[in-house]
């Protein structure tokens, strides 16, 4: 038998896919929330072999199947400590583009003390 080789991007599409597969076959609802799935696509990947996955990942070269969120740039920029509660405001379609303004983080500036 040969020796596969993937790419960085293959290896990400695999794991994400098995992820994603493992997430779904404990609580589906929780994958849909957690991957942004809806209900047929977290069944889908459910039913995927491990198999079915490498084979497919194989084929499919460097085509990431997850792509990183609208406002990933403005998420990263975030103070870590107040990342958390910030995303669960903030949608992963947030934003138009990846660079927040100069400066800006997103952060809502704090009220002047009086």
């Amino acid at each position: 038998m040969g020796i596969l080789e993937l790419s960085q991007v293959q290896i990400a599409n695999l794991n994400m896919l098995i992820l994603v597969a493992e997430c779904a076959k404990q609580d589906s609802a929780t994958a849909c929330s957690r991957f942004g799935l809806d209900a047929e696509q977290a069944e889908y990947v459910a039913s995927l072999t491990y198999q079915d996955m490498l084979t497919l990942v194989a084929h499919l070269g460097d085509e990431c199947l997850f792509l990183p969120r609208s406002n990933l740039v403005q998420v990263l920029a975030w103070p870590p400590q107040l990342a958390g509660a910030l995303l669960m405001v903030h949608s992963p379609q947030a934003g138009k583009s990846n660079r927040p303004v100069q400066g800006n983080t997103g952060i809502p500036p704090a009220s002047p003390e009086n």
